[in-house]
């Protein structure tokens, strides 16, 4: 029996529900694997996920494998390369985002200024708090009930969809509009008061 055969043959028993035929798998293709899912995602830690989510999908799905149209370990390998891009779209997507909201946040921190205790920062900050209560009364209702929930009550992405009855990519897309409209509008009303 030559390589293929073998893996073809766990493959087939993995059908089965057999975890031992599951775990010989795991032993003979996981290093292979790994190192195929390194060197799309340059992480340990994720590449350890990333395999451990291939080999849930390869245990899930071995009754698809068809041995005539692909070798065991191409199969897999197609199967752990699509889990590792799909998780570096999302990796890309998640820093983004972070670097979208630390440049709101940079934004915010500029406006307040390192002179907290001082009158003038009272009356800087009052003067703010207007602006800010201004630019969001300039964004539709549902945005700006949204920025309001997420930014000022720390409600999640998936709580304001629920609240709102929508999916959670409609609610990023209401908070990414607002938040740009509202670093447009308080930028300019800072300019102004210059």
């Amino acid at each position: 029996m030559d390589a293929n055969d073998e893996l073809v043959d766990l493959i087939a028993r993995c059908t089965l529900r057999d975890q031992h035929s599951l775990k010989l798998l795991y032993d003979k293709v996981g290093g292979y694997l790994n190192a195929v899912i390194f060197k799309i995602l340059k992480s340990d830690e994720l590449s350890n996920e990333v395999l451990q989510e291939a080999f849930i999908q390869i245990w899930e799905n071995a009754s698809t494998y068809r041995p005539h149209k692909a070798k065991a370990l191409t199969w897999m390998t197609s199967i752990a390369r699509y889990r590792a891009l799909d998780r570096l779209s999302v990796e890309k997507r998640h820093a983004k985002y972070l670097q979208e909201n630390d440049e709101e946040n940079d934004v915010l921190e500029s406006a307040e200024g390192s002179h907290t205790d001082t009158p003038d920062f009272s009356l800087y900050a009052s003067q703010l708090n207007h602006q800010i209560e201004q630019c969001l009364s300039k964004l539709s209702e549902k945005v700006q009930q949204s920025v309001k929930l997420a930014y000022l009550e720390g409600f999640s992405r998936e709580e304001i969809a629920e609240k709102h009855n929508t999916n959670t990519n409609t609610v990023k897309s209401w908070l990414r509009r607002g938040s740009e409209r509202l670093k447009t509008c308080l930028e300019g009303k800072i300019e102004m008061n210059r």
